[in-house]
């Protein structure tokens, strides 16, 4: 004759398992963060710059900035974010990032960056020009730049080697250009 708590365990042993699964889903909703107003994720931190009372201080905390703006921008197609970090608007960083920027917005599409990461940095500085390398890794996906619904999944993409060159300017460092290999 089998027990009250033999008949029961199945179904206890179910509702447990069904609780439990919840509060995974709850735990990892709360530590994710809440999701956007349009339905996509957030994006994840970027690296931050050495100095995040001035990024310009250094030419390391320039290129930062300059990343972290530009990763903003994808998000609104809009170039303007990086131009504090830039020497000009006719530099030919912030052309680059108008054109891609210009190109993504013709599309129909923005970017979100969920990685962002500038690693093995070296810094050459002779007077007032200086020339930063680094290993760039960046990840993220597309979104329909109308409704911000995802177009795809996120992706990291190959780690790429970066050059950078930049001006001090007023006691500020400003990036002049860079180049992907």
């Amino acid at each position: 004759m089998r027990t009250i708590a033999e008949r029961y365990r199945l179904p206890l042993v179910a509702l447990a398992s069904v609780v439990v699964a919840v509060l995974v889903v709850g735990a990892i909703l709360l530590v994710g963060g809440s999701p956007r107003p349009n339905g996509s994720p957030s994006p994840m931190p970027v690296s931050p710059s050495p100095s995040a009372a001035d990024p310009g201080s250094t030419p390391e905390g320039a290129t930062r900035a300059f990343f972290a703006a530009f990763a903003e921008a994808r998000r609104t197609d809009d170039p303007t974010l990086v131009q504090a970090f830039v020497t000009s608007t006719g530099s030919s960083a912030y052309k680059s990032v108008e054109g891609f920027l210009l190109g993504q917005k013709a599309a129909g599409k923005a970017s979100i960056t969920t990685v962002l990461r500038l690693e093995n940095v070296e810094v050459r500085q002779s007077g007032t020009t200086a020339t930063v390398t680094f290993d760039y890794t960046e990840g993220g996906y597309d979104m329909d730049f109308e409704s911000g619904q995802p177009l795809e999944s996120p992706v990291i993409l190959p780690v790429t080697q970066v050059t950078v060159e930049l001006q001090q300017i007023d006691g500020r460092w400003l990036v002049e250009r860079y180049e992907s290999r």
